[in-house]
């Protein structure tokens, strides 16, 4: 499944190379041992896991400083089933810093620190300043990711103003697009210092974000058959520690609906969890586009809901032929009692995955 006729895994990331998304990647599978292969969406990353055309799949899903990725979280909803057998498996969290790279300008500026003839002048000061900066004169289009923009909205508007916005796919495209139009075009991209290398442009600014422990978390997908026939392909995703898997938290990602109910239904489904003593990280919610005004929530909840049937399925196994005392290989764990009652106190839910929390573990 989602491998090369040598036996290699397949894994599928956001391109083209040189985006977040492949760094994220390279971070996780190593480039001797998998075959790394770019998608021109997320769509399309979520399509070749569901279609086992690849093992393992790296998407971005939400950034410290711009908040959810839409994409990703409306594939996760997955209103019309078409991903129903993927799950989140793992995540990384990846150090972003932006760079505006391009073509330098032909006439040189006439005050370099202020390379920034064509931006407006504001009377306040950005909240910080790129690490260095060229002549930007020169500069009328800016092409980058949607979230990319949203992480330097201040650099934009302080030193760009005037610059029209195209949004892309991924800051790698942006690049892309950058790099074919030529050294006489008038645009730069918002991207990586490495998809700068890859595409030959010079570094125009360097460190534009607003915020400068910007950061972004990925998840890493899977095929839900993945685990039984393929379990050696585990990524090998860092770790600031040495600690076994067993001895680190988890998190678990669940996806439910409610009925047209009286008001407190959402406070009373997420009851069970407090209940039971599992914190819940975080809480997003789309239209389910059933009908006006009702809405998917997605939680992530501290926890292991797969290692709890793993659990019982072996404590199943080991009682086999001896009876079972009332309670044991029932309800499973905690986390499996808390769905369980979910599933009375809502429309439905659906397990999404489980995988080590790596804003725990360090990783």
């Amino acid at each position: 499944m989602g491998t090369t006729d040598q036996g290699r895994p397949k894994i599928a990331y956001l391109g083209p190379a040189a985006s977040y998304s492949h760094q994220a990647a390279l971070a996780c599978f190593s480039k001797d041992e998998n075959d790394l292969e770019p998608q021109s969406s997320i769509k399309d990353v979520f399509a070749s896991i569901q279609s086992s055309n690849t093992a393992y799949g790296v998407v971005p899903f939400e950034n410290s400083t711009y908040g959810t990725v839409v994409f990703t979280l409306d594939l996760l909803v997955d209103r019309k089933s078409n991903y129903p057998d993927l799950l989140v498996s793992g995540e990384l969290y990846l150090p972003v810093h932006h760079c505006l790279v391009g073509y330098p300008s032909k006439t040189p500026s006439r005050d370099h620190a202020s390379g920034l003839h064509n931006q407006i002048q504001a009377n306040t000061t950005p909240h910080r300043s790129p690490k260095s900066m060229e002549n930007l004169e020169h500069i009328s289009t800016i092409y980058s990711h949607p979230a990319a923009f949203g992480q330097c909205e201040d650099f934009l508007s302080h030193y760009l103003q005037g610059a029209k916005k195209h949004e892309v796919s991924s800051t790698s495209k942006a690049a892309e697009i950058v790099a074919q139009e030529g050294s006489d075009g008038k645009s730069a991209a918002i991207s990586s210092s490495l998809a700068a290398e890859v595409h030959g442009l010079k570094i125009l600014a360097e460190g534009i974000e607003d915020k400068d422990d910007n950061s972004t978390r990925f998840f890493i997908l899977k095929h839900r058959r993945l685990s039984d026939e393929a379990a050696s392909l585990l990524p090998r995703v860092p770790s600031a520690d040495g600690e076994g898997d067993a001895e680190k938290k988890w998190k678990t990602l669940i996806s439910f609906t409610l009925p047209h109910q009286p008001s407190g239904t959402l406070a009373d489904a997420l009851q069970v969890f407090k209940e039971r003593g599992l914190n819940l990280t975080s809480i997003h919610s789309r239209p389910s586009l059933e009908h006006a005004w009702h809405y998917v929530f997605l939680i992530e909840v501290q926890g292991s809901w797969e290692r709890e049937m793993v659990g019982r399925a072996m404590k199943e196994v080991g009682d086999e032929g001896q009876g079972k005392r009332e309670g044991e290989g029932g309800n499973g764990g905690v986390m499996d009692q808390a769905l369980e009652e979910l599933g009375r106190r809502t429309k439905g839910w659906k397990w999404l995955g489980s995988w080590i929390d790596r804003a725990e573990s360090g990783g």
